[in-house]
């Protein structure tokens, strides 16, 4: 499965900072600083140098940046290698790369 697959929706870029709440349609990458809650029934991609503060909600979620707070995966959470998760992660399926990393509570099933 090649979870980069289809259009992009929407990218908050390097250097760019979001505050609030997000719910979006499509695939969506994060390669600044989210702070909030996002929410989506598809794909979220945290690039590496993408940060996450606070909730996720997804079906799927591509880590390779950092997320600190509660994720909720529906489906897929993949950690690539640089990768992490700190705080509490529940998932369907979760896929480590090596050099991807938990500090997390970790439910999976």
């Amino acid at each position: 499965m090649n979870l980069s697959d289809g259009p992009l929706n929407a990218l908050l870029g390097k250097g760019a900072v979001y505050e609030g709440d997000l719910s979006f349609e499509g695939r969506v990458r994060v390669d600044g600083l989210f702070r909030g809650r996002i929410y989506t029934e598809e794909v979220l991609e945290v690039g590496p140098e993408g940060r996450i503060e606070g909730d996720v909600d997804a079906a799927v979620v591509v880590l390779a940046g950092t997320i600190v707070g509660k994720v909720i995966v529906r489906e897929l959470l993949r950690i690539q290698p640089g990768g992490l998760v700190r705080g509490e992660a529940r998932a369907k399926l979760l896929e480590v790369r090596p050099g991807g990393r938990f500090e997390a509570q970790v439910t999976v099933g």
